[in-house]
Order: C-alpha cells, then sequence, then structure tokens
C-alpha cells in the first residue's frame, strides 16, 4: 500500500511520512498481510512481453516488478522518497520518479505496455482522473491491472484509514459502478472483474476488497 498524496501539503506531508518510516522493513510486513501479490504476478506473467515498457504506480519499495526480465524497462512512482530508494536498491536498472497519482504523467517518460496500479488507489480521491493519466500515458493496446477499493458497505465514499497511523487521512471507495465509469470515461475497456480481498487492515480487523480490473488501451 504504497504512499500517495490524497490532497494539501498536510496530507502529502503526512503520507510521505508514514511510508519514510518504514520504507526499509516494508516487504516483510506486506508479505504478513496482503492477498494481491500471486494475483499481480499472475497478471505480469501474462501481459510482459520481451523489451516492453511497464509502468508501476504507487510502486513503494518495488517488490511487485522487481524480478521481471532485465530487458524489461520498469518505471516506478511514488510519493514516498525512501520507498523509491528501496525500489531502485531492488532493481538498479528501473527507472524510479517521485510523483503523485493525482497528476498527468510527464509526456517524456514516454508510452507504456503493462501498467499496474495495484495496493496504491487507496488515497485515490479522483478515480476517473486517475485512470484519464493512466490511460494518456498508455501505448495503443497497452493492459492495465487496477485495484480500487471495494467497501460494499460504503459504497462510493471515504472510510477512515488509520486513527493511530494516519488519523484524519482517509480510505477512498468506489463501488463497482462507479468503478467501470471511470474507466470508460478514460477511454479503456473492461477485459475482466473480480471482487476480491486485497489486504488485512490489522488495526480495525477487517480484509480491504478490492474491485480488481484488466483493463485494455484501444
Amino acid at each position: 500500500m504504497a504512499g500517495l498524496s490524497v490532497g494539501g501539503p498536510g496530507e502529502r506531508a503526512a503520507l510521505q511520512g508514514y511510508y519514510d518510516d518504514f520504507a526499509d522493513h516494508y516487504v516483510p510486513g506486506w508479505r504478513s498481510i496482503q492477498y494481491y501479490g500471486p494475483l499481480v504476478a499472475d497478471f505480469l506473467l501474462r501481459a510482459v512481453t520481451p523489451e516492453c515498457r511497464v509502468l508501476d504506480l504507487g510502486c513503494g519499495p518495488g517488490q511487485l516488478t522487481r524480478d521481471l526480465a532485465p530487458d524489461v524497462s520498469v518505471t516506478g512512482t511514488d510519493l514516498s522518497p525512501r520507498m523509491l530508494e528501496e525500489a531502485r536498491r531492488g532493481r538498479p536498472q528501473g527507472r524510479y520518479e517521485l510523483h503523485d497519482l493525482h497528476d498527468p504523467l510527464p509526456a517524456a517518460w514516454g508510452r507504456f505496455d503493462v501498467v499496474v496500479a495495484v495496493g496504491c488507489l487507496e488515497f485515490c480521491r479522483d478515480l476517473a482522473g486517475t485512470l484519464r493519466h493512466l490511460a494518456a500515458a498508455c501505448a495503443p493496446g497497452a493492459r492495465l491491472l487496477v485495484g480500487a477499493v471495494e467497501d460494499r458497505a460504503v459504497g462510493t465514499g471515504r472510510r477512515e484509514f488509520s486513527a493511530d497511523g494516519l488519523p484524519g487521512i482517509d480510505m477512498h471507495c468506489y463501488d463497482a459502478t462507479a468503478q467501470l465509469a471511470a474507466a470508460s470515461a478514460a477511454g479503456l475497456s473492461p477485459w475482466s472483474y473480480r471482487y476480491v480481498p486485497a489486504w488485512r487492515h490489522e488495526e480495525y480487523a477487517y480484509v480491504v476488497q478490492y474491485g480488481l480490473w484488466e483493463l485494455r488501451r484501444g
């Protein structure tokens, strides 16, 4: 669940500090609570081809894409400088950039063939806008894996992320209808949708669920 900005400078600073603090020991804790790692690995196995260009949005320490073949070009983005340092350490040939998912991706980064946006959209306050930015950065025919928090009790709305670690910062939830509308507005075609357990929220003792989409750029 790599750190990404939700609003103003105060919220951005809070997220940076939160994820910077445990960047160097993030992966062991992540392994103990997450369920989506194998789903991402399966997608990458099917989607990544030799010499393709992969974007890892909200990459954290880069654990999802660091073991891709050396000829694959990986660009990872995150709001946490310490997370990016860990990602560079794990895959020195990758490109890792400080970036807020609510902002357009620089054209100078080029176009991507595969995009992973999983474990990061918890803090996305504008799913439609973020997907538009991703679509604009995709090459024709690009394949995307997107995981949005789907809390069926909340619908499209917010719930507290952490009263202890990140007080006052919300986790943004989207129902399946809102997720599909956001993808369609971005010009992305749905290939598959699953409602899946994503990670276990230890503080509140519940499992966060994702609407997990495979999307295509026309």
